[in-house]
């Protein structure tokens, strides 16, 4: 790779550890690539292509098949289109999260967890199997695009984010230019969350770090409520008043009567998305 050398091998180890994922699929061989193998001093940030999608009821490759060359039949079928349609976008890498976490690792899965909005904000394109990203592309269940452009998060696109609007009930505004923080319209937010559903019920709170960008402790086994109630704790620090727009039911195990059960929680409060400053 013809790539010049960075200003200093310390600020190029600091970018591995902080920016590169854990695990990247080469697509020349599609073998990983690991944050230790990183040889050589890129000039510029890795490309990458990332899969947004919705598992399948069983049968996704694992980090085990991949890592030991044994991921065949229809089950990995999903992979290599995705891996076919990545190549288009002149990327090298690519990332799933089906198979590129070493879900044995509690400590490989509590930092992929905590790190996945910036893995997908960072990604040079999302490809979208029916994500914060520069570009996105949706392609249909047979690997078609939607579109002609090619970039479906462009406002020159056609109506993608106006049908997704509609579908999730998240503004143009924010599909189109997205800034994670903590200290304004939660109470907005947590209805985008309303609406999703997880196959794990701890996940909701867990994949709504990175919008707050806020960050704790994964604690699988603890279940949905008492997740969600840490997730409230880490998010009303930040001070937003409207962490407390929600209507009910509260957490039935928690000590104060102040924090919501779940996102559901928010919905149809008469003040939803009033901003107020004292």
């Amino acid at each position: 790779m013809s790539w010049l050398p960075p200003p200093s091998l310390e600020s190029f180890d600091r970018y591995v550890m902080n920016d590169i994922l854990i695990h990247l699929i080469h697509l020349s061989d599609m073998k990983f690539v690991g944050r230790r193998d990183w040889n050589y001093h890129p000039s510029q940030t890795v490309k990458y292509a990332i899969l947004s999608h919705r598992w399948l009821d069983e049968g996704e490759p694992t980090y085990e098949e991949m890592k030991n060359d044994t991921a065949a039949g229809p089950r990995y079928e999903k992979l290599k289109k995705f891996c076919e349609k990545a190549k288009e976008y002149e990327v090298e890498f690519v990332w799933s999260d089906t198979c590129c976490i070493d879900k044995s690792s509690s400590t490989e899965l509590d930092d992929s967890i905590r790190s996945m909005f910036r893995w997908y904000r960072n990604s040079t394109i999302c490809i979208v199997h029916l994500a914060q990203s520069d570009k996105i592309k949706f392609l249909n269940k047979h690997w078609m695009p939607l579109t002609d452009d090619r970039n479906d998060k462009s406002r020159e696109s056609i109506d993608i984010p106006g049908i997704l609007q509609r579908a999730t009930g998240i503004p143009h505004e924010d599909l189109h230019e997205f800034y994670p923080n903590v200290y304004h319209r939660v109470d907005e937010r947590m209805t985008w969350a309303a609406r999703r559903t997880t196959t794990r019920v701890k996940d909701v709170a867990y994949s709504l770090m990175g919008i707050f960008d806020v960050s704790m402790q994964i604690a699988y086994g603890e279940g949905g409520e008492r997740a969600f109630s840490r997730l409230m704790e880490a998010i009303t620090r930040a001070g937003d008043p409207s962490v407390f727009n929600w209507k009910s039911p509260a957490a039935s195990h928690h000590t104060s009567r102040a924090i919501p059960q779940s996102p559901q929680s928010f919905l149809g409060h008469p003040n939803l998305g009033v901003a107020y400053y004292t």
